[in-house]
C-alpha cells in the first residue's frame, strides 16, 4: 500500500530525530571544542564596485560546539564577530557581524561606520575546516585548530 511510506516519513522521522542526542548537552564538551585560528580572505569585488581585497586572521573559540571569534575590538570600525553552532556532523551555518572601516574595501563603498551581516556556511574536521560567505561578495574562511 503506497500509504504505509509516505506515514512512515512523517510519523518515523521526527521521532527518530526526537531520539538523537543534542549537541552541548548538559554541559558536555562539543566534538569541535578548542582554540580556532580563523583566516578570512576576501577577494577584490568588481561586479558593481571596486571594492579592494583584504585577509584578516583572528582567534576563536569553540565551547559546547558554539564557535565565537572576534577580529579587532568589539564596537568600532574595523572589528568583526563571527558566530554560531557547529553540529555534531561538523556543518554549521555561522553569521559575520561587523562595522565597516574602509568604504574602499566595502562593497557598494559602504560608509566608515555602516554596520553589516552576513551568512557564512562551513564545514569543521578535527583539525581544520572551510567557509565560504553567502551573499554578493563571496569570501573565504579557513579554520585551523590550535
Amino acid at each position: 500500500m503506497r500509504l504505509v511510506p509516505f506515514f512512515f516519513v512523517f510519523i518515523a522521522i521526527p521521532f527518530a530525530v526526537g531520539l538523537a542526542p543534542a549537541a552541548g548537552a548538559g554541559g558536555a564538551a562539543g566534538a569541535f571544542d578548542r582554540r580556532w585560528e580563523i583566516t578570512l580572505t576576501c577577494p577584490p569585488h568588481h561586479e558593481d564596485d571596486d571594492a579592494k581585497g583584504y585577509v584578516h586572521g583572528f582567534p576563536a573559540e569553540i565551547r559546547d560546539n558554539v564557535l565565537r571569534g572576534v577580529h579587532g575590538t568589539e564596537g568600532p570600525p574595523s572589528w568583526h564577530l563571527l558566530s554560531g553552532t557547529i553540529a555534531p556532523d561538523g556543518s554549521a551555518s555561522l553569521r559575520l557581524d561587523g562595522i565597516v572601516n574602509n568604504p574602499d574595501y566595502a562593497v557598494d563603498s559602504a560608509s566608515r561606520g555602516k554596520a553589516y551581516s552576513e551568512r557564512v556556511q562551513a564545514v569543521f574536521l578535527p583539525d581544520g575546516g572551510m567557509g565560504q560567505r553567502v551573499g554578493k561578495r563571496k569570501c573565504d574562511f579557513r579554520f585551523v585548530r590550535q
